[in-house]
């Protein structure tokens, strides 16, 4: 699994006069502060519009902005506006990166907005260096982050904000913003008309979601995790059919069936109904069965980590104080160590084991400590991942975890 991020970051500006900007696009977006002095802003269209936005906002509101982008296996680049004019661009590729794109960065403007200097110097060492070895450039873009204090921007894009709860939403500060309806309204109730007539009596029911106003979901809700069916509505008189799970955000449904992909014009609405009754044959035949083969496995985790994670954690004079009912299905189970406690937390949007350590009020992920430890990791950081869909593959991300565990507690105790 990959990371991509889409963001915008815009700097010493009013959400007021950020907010009024974006709806001009005429796009979904969702804003949220990165730091005290910088706004993120993330797009439906960030992937493709992101440089003209940014430019777009730095121009308007007369201050600096990034264009910022992540693909983790891949690489990260930014293009940074002042006053609307570009001022530097970077992009770092880990396979062919060549040194001198550090003179387009305008590293002494970076200088004038960072934040920390020092990981500003860490940064400028990597990319400066005539063969920089392949761990130094995986870790550059946490050298940026950290010198402009970017670090919350890690799995950034309007994509996966728009999956993140309420709860989550709140944490970060997170504010959505959607252009006027359109005339498209009658194509929407037909969609959810007749899909809720098919759908429902095998269990999939119409969610209204605002925050994903192009997208219309059909949804089976099972101990905590959400699955179904998404008409995709981005492109103008097009539907295209999706399949979602806690794992996957959206395979084509023809992709799944027929290995192909498949959208659906329509310039009528004698069009639009004969392209859903083809989409409702398909997906009682191969996507609801696919569902159901790739939802989330029942099982008590609870149980597993009296069984596995109460002796382990043991082994380092850890005592569990706590462990919610149906953990599996969003909760936690807490440790007490001397001065420190380390939380084991689930979230159902994502089937994943997410670790964090806390020493008195310092609180961090267990994945933050392996990326800031990865050139002495004895794996790729790449390669570590605490998801699971069935008990198989929780015991195995709860095992993983220990293993990186233990490193923790050595690396703890050399320092």
């Amino acid at each position: 699994m990959s990371e991509f991020t889409f963001a915008m970051l815009v700097k010493e500006a009013s959400k007021r006069k950020i907010s009024s900007a974006v709806r001009k696009w005429k796009t979904p977006s969702c804003l949220f502060p990165a730091n005290e002095t910088w706004h993120a802003v993330v797009t439906q269209n960030g992937a493709e519009a992101g440089s003209e936005q940014a430019r777009q906002l730095s121009a308007e509101l007369k201050t600096h902005t990034f264009s910022f982008v992540h693909a983790e296996d891949y690489g990260w680049h930014y293009e940074l506006y002042e006053n609307g004019e570009r001022k530097g661009t970077l992009e770092v590729n880990y396979e062919t990166y060549d040194h001198s794109s550090i003179e387009e960065a305008n590293v002494p403007l970076l200088k004038k907005l960072a934040v920390d200097e020092a990981a500003l110097g860490r940064l400028e060492r990597v990319l400066c260096a005539r063969t920089p070895q392949t761990e130094d450039l995986l870790h550059s873009v946490e050298h940026f982050k950290q010198a402009m204090g970017f670090e919350k921007i890690s799995w950034i894009s309007y994509e996966y904000v728009s999956t993140m709860s309420k709860r989550q939403l709140d944490e970060i500060g997170a504010r959505f913003s959607k252009p006027a309806a359109t005339k498209r309204f009658l194509a929407d109730k037909i969609i959810v008309e007749m899909l809720n007539e098919s759908l429902r009596h095998m269990g999939y029911v119409y969610e209204e979601r605002p925050e994903m106003s192009d997208w219309l979901y059909f949804v089976k809700r099972e101990n905590g995790f959400d699955y179904g069916l998404i008409i995709d509505m981005t492109h103008k008189n097009t539907i295209e059919p999706r399949l979602f799970t806690p794992r996957n955000t959206g395979a084509n449904l023809f992709y799944i069936a027929m290995r192909g992909l498949k959208r659906f014009e329509y310039a009528n609405e004698a069009e639009l109904r004969q392209h859903l009754e083809e989409i409702v044959r398909v997906f009682q035949q191969t996507g609801d069965p696919w569902l159901k083969t790739n939802r989330i496995e029942i099982f008590d985790a609870n149980a597993l980590y009296a069984e596995m994670a109460d002796p382990f954690m043991a082994e380092y004079s850890f005592q569990r104080i706590h462990m919610d009912d149906r953990i599996l299905f969003g909760g936690k189970a807490i440790y007490q160590g001397n001065l420190m406690q380390i939380e084991f937390t689930h979230f159902p949007q994502i089937a994943s084991i997410v670790t964090y350590l806390v020493e008195e009020t310092e609180k961090k992920s267990l994945q933050k400590f392996l990326s800031e430890h990865r050139d002495i990791l004895p794996v790729d950081i790449r390669t570590v991942h605490f998801s699971f869909q069935n008990r198989d593959e929780f015991v195995q991300a709860l095992e993983r975890t220990f293993d990186f565990l233990r490193f923790y507690f050595k690396q703890k105790q050399a320092d």
